[in-house]
């Protein structure tokens, strides 16, 4: 009876501790494949990167024939960062992630106030500095206040036809993910 016991904690220390080395040398294989990571893979911050599957390495595209999207990488230390997109197309959504690749905020095109995307990502810190004297400019902006300073915006347009093709790729095409200088 001793002696099963004494084999059966042997057994499940060796398997743990093996368990345990095969875990730490396939974890560096598994680091940086997180979305955040490939987003950062595909340039600088501020700018539109398309996710359509021919020009696009990260393998975040979406299948769908009738979406079209784009991602931009922000990062909030010095500014907000103000997205816009103007092209008029039936229906877009907008939806940000933090740099752990978690969804913080999302909106559509129902939910939007006016035409087009009109959103201004703000540290809380910037929330005071803008409530306190809010540009003319951003009077129809939407704030979204984020507690991460770093993330990613995936901006999608959907096109339920062929003949709205054009005007979804027109729409990413323009859209901008620009730093908000205070003058």
């Amino acid at each position: 009876m001793t002696r099963n016991l004494i084999l059966s904690v042997l057994t499940g220390l060796v398997g743990a501790a093996l368990l345990h080395i095969i875990i730490v040398l396939a974890l560096p294989g598994w680091a940086g494949r997180d979305a955040f990571s490939r987003v950062v893979g595909l340039g600088e911050t501020g700018q539109f990167y398309s996710l359509a599957n021919e020009e696009n390495p990260t393998g975040l595209a979406n299948e769908d024939p009738h979406i079209r999207s784009a991602v931009c990488r922000f990062d909030l230390s010095a500014n907000p960062v103000r997205i816009t997109a103007r092209t008029p197309v039936p229906l877009w959504t907008l939806a940000i992630f933090d740099d752990a690749s978690d969804e913080v905020y999302s909106m559509s095109d129902r939910s939007a106030i006016g035409n087009g995307v009109d959103i201004t990502l703000v540290t809380p810190a910037q929330m005071l500095q803008l409530r306190r004297n809010m540009p003319p400019a951003l009077a129809q902006s939407v704030l979204v206040e984020l507690s991460d300073v770093e993330g990613f915006v995936v901006l999608r347009a959907i096109a339920p036809e062929t003949s709205g093709e054009r005007a979804a790729r027109s729409f990413l095409s323009e859209a901008n993910c620009l730093p908000l200088v205070f003058g």
